[in-house]
């Protein structure tokens, strides 16, 4: 644990490019997508690591500051309640609430229209699979990220705990954007608690309303609750944004991080719908 403490930026990274590598060559040889398209659609996403590993690295650094100073000064909401803060407990009870303002920041990217200008660039991809984890407007990693420092700071979560969380919340993004699908009735049982890439792919339908559902981070309790839960056929989804469904566009990179600036383009206004099925 000392050890991934001081090495936290390092660790993430490598733990997460190693898992994301894990998941692209197991969708090689079992999804029906031409291999030479895939690298396409690979390199494309690729692209945009150039821009957000820079914001990433430097706010991680901020982060494990605050993390650190929250866990010296025993500062947050967390050291209100009457838990030891190494057990185990302390860092479930930690872990529920910071998966509930990840909820929190997912519904906000959606709502917020300035917000949604940066994070419609990771709903543009049409061809999801586990590059589309990596596909976001550095922009938007920088909003992700500040919040992340804000929400630390609230709730007082130490280092460990965040490392242990990074490690579970890595796995599941990178699992629920994966093409590889759950069969149904396993997905039934296991969306119950958990994101799975049928609920979360049903998040990058085109249009409203399931856009603007399936908000969760790894549990699936907070859409439950707020009534945000939806479903239909996997076999239904076609993926993108339906104000920018222009292939061609949606493969251009500087037309992707150029995007939100841009005052010419199509007005963000998501078309509404049929309502989706609740659970």
């Amino acid at each position: 644990m000392d050890f991934l403490s001081n090495n936290d930026a390092l660790w993430q990274l490598s733990f997460y490019g190693g898992t994301l590598l894990l998941f692209w060559i197991i969708e090689l040889f079992i999804s029906t997508q031409k291999w030479n398209l895939k690298a396409l659609h690979t390199a494309l996403n690729a692209k945009f690591l150039v821009f957000v590993l820079p914001v990433q690295i430097i706010l991680s650094l901020v982060v494990f500051f605050v993390a650190s100073w929250t866990e010296t000064s025993n500062w947050g909401l967390m050291y209100l309640f009457p838990i030891e803060a190494n057990s185990i407990l302390f860092f479930v009870v930690a872990f529920l609430i910071l998966d509930f303002f990840d909820y929190g920041y997912h519904f906000m990217m959606h709502k917020t229209p300035l917000f949604w200008k940066f994070h419609q660039v990771h709903h543009s991809d049409m061809e999801v699979d586990i590059t589309t984890t990596i596909r976001e407007h550095p922009g938007e990693t920088f909003i992700r990220v500040s919040y992340s420092i804000i929400v630390i700071a609230i709730v007082g979560a130490s280092p460990w705990v965040l490392i242990v969380k990074q490690f579970i919340q890595s796995v599941s993004n990178l699992a629920s954007h994966t093409n590889l699908k759950l069969p149904e009735k396993l997905n039934n049982i296991v969306s119950l608690l958990l994101v799975t890439p049928n609920t979360h792919h049903i998040h990058h339908h085109y249009q409203l309303p399931y856009t603007d559902s399936n908000y969760g981070d790894v549990l699936t309790i907070w859409d439950r609750l707020f009534s945000t839960f939806s479903k239909m056929k996997q076999t239904e989804i076609v993926y993108g944004v339906d104000t920018h469904m222009d292939e061609l566009q949606n493969k251009d990179f500087k037309n992707l991080i150029t995007r939100p600036f841009d005052t010419t383009t199509i007005k963000d206004t998501k078309v509404i719908q049929l309502n989706p099925t609740k659970d």
